[in-house]
């Protein structure tokens, strides 16, 4: 049933036994605070686009409540990467 709440254990594994998507390959989208699962391969590319610019809208107001121009951006982006790289 649609908006139904499942439970599910995970085994030793981490692995979800989904008896819907038996023998079947599974699209796992990645929301932030859960996964979005279907075997549709053209529905998961929709909800992983819809999440992708939701994410970066969110980020975006975030950043402009802080009132981050964008050269401070490009400074911590490139001390963060100069710090991962030595």
């Amino acid at each position: 049933m649609i908006g139904q709440i499942l439970i599910r254990n995970t085994d030793e594994k981490g692995r979800i036994v989904i008896s819907e998507f038996k023998k079947k390959e599974v699209y796992l989208v990645d929301l932030g605070s859960g996964y979005f699962i279907t075997d549709k391969k053209d529905l998961a590319e929709k909800v992983a686009e819809k999440a992708s610019n939701a994410f970066e809208e969110e980020f975006l107001k975030t950043v402009e409540e802080m009132s981050i121009v964008p050269e401070e951006i490009d400074q911590i982006v490139n001390k963060e990467i100069s710090r991962k790289v030595t």
